[in-house]
């Protein structure tokens, strides 16, 4: 078992590193946009499931196929690319929407939380982030390597959840305020749309660290 010092010290860790902005924080506004405070919600514990099972991987050593083979690395990213920008076209395609309606009631909030899912795992640069993050906290003489990587990539998730679903309730009530301007509520497909496949080019393009 850690120390509390190094559980506190992995604590104030993680926290800093999921308030920064970055693509999860701009998936779940992107979703909140486009479908409302409940689809954020969905989708930002889709990301912890997703990251959750990375982290579970790297605990089995699975990640490593990943991080040492460019060809596997390579085919995981450009589907995650895909997926996103697959998304927000799905998105720009639905544009058209009357500016009244206030979700998309086509589009299932099992159907949401999967694709937040998919988007994560398919996301290799979270692979390589926990089998470097994690590590540092592991001390092989407190027990069992694997099972304090473990209890490290859970408890990662105590601070990464939350501040996603905070996102999710800041984003609905920015939401609501611009949707009483018209062309706002036009157009929050299309940015919603813009910022999925934002996201899918930028990590077509980033390169591996």
């Amino acid at each position: 078992m850690p120390t509390i010092e190094t559980i506190m010290l992995f604590m104030g860790a993680a926290l800093a590193l999921n308030v920064t902005p970055g693509p999860s924080i701009a998936y779940v506004m992107s979703r909140t946009f486009g479908q409302g405070r409940t689809a954020g919600l969905v989708s930002a514990l889709g990301l912890g499931t997703g990251s959750l099972l990375h982290a579970i991987a790297a605990t089995l050593g699975l990640s490593a196929i990943v991080t040492y083979s460019p060809v596997a690395y390579a085919v995981v990213k450009y589907l995650g690319a895909a997926y996103l920008v697959y998304l927000g076209v799905s998105l720009l395609r639905q544009r058209t929407l009357r500016p009244t309606d206030a979700v998309l009631p086509n589009l299932a909030l099992s159907h949401v939380y999967w694709q937040g899912v998919l988007t994560e795992i398919l996301n290799p640069k979270i692979a390589l982030f926990f089998l470097s993050f994690l590590p540092q906290f592991v001390d092989p003489a407190r027990g069992s390597v694997a099972g304090q990587t473990l209890f490290f990539g859970l408890l990662f998730h105590v601070t990464g959840v939350p501040i996603n679903m905070l996102v999710a309730v800041t984003g609905s009530g920015i939401a609501a305020w611009f949707s009483r301007n018209r062309l706002f509520e036009r157009m929050r497909n299309w940015l919603a749309g813009i910022v999925l496949i934002g996201l899918g080019v930028r990590l077509a393009l980033s390169e591996r660290r």
